[in-house]
């Protein structure tokens, strides 16, 4: 598994566009205040699928996008839903690509969805 860096080195440690596209971070909730997991159920179960969507197209936070690839939290970074090798990506005379393995279909494609568009890419499509 390797060492996962502290929060505080990623924005040393990807590339500066990369970050700057990141939506600013949420300030901690105040001590004593602790997050309201039924609340913010509650409020998502109410979303349209619309809205859902658009709460998973971002902008992103960095800390936000990076919590999907954590292999320290217990049951997200472990359990990601695909996964990309360099070699699997390019450009042609029609535009970029990426090609992704995934564990099937409907995927969690919204950090890998957020990555690309904040990478200057558009027109996502999912296909074999």
């Amino acid at each position: 598994m390797g060492d996962w860096p502290a929060d505080e080195l990623w924005s040393q440690l990807l590339p500066t566009w990369f970050i700057q596209q990141c939506a600013p971070e949420t300030p901690e909730p105040e001590h004593g205040e602790p997050f309201d997991v039924e609340e913010w159920l509650r409020q998502w179960r109410a979303m349209t699928p619309e809205e859902r969507a658009a709460v998973d197209q971002g902008p992103w936070t960095l800390s936000g996008w990076l919590y999907y690839f954590d292999p320290t939290e217990e049951g997200v970074g472990d359990d990601r839903s695909w996964w990309w090798w360099w070699w699997h990506a390019g450009t042609d005379e029609s535009g970029g690509w990426v090609q992704v393995a995934t564990t099937g279909w409907p995927f969690g494609s919204g950090p890998l969805s957020w990555l690309i568009e904040a990478s200057g890419g558009a027109d996502l499509v999912y296909g074999p």
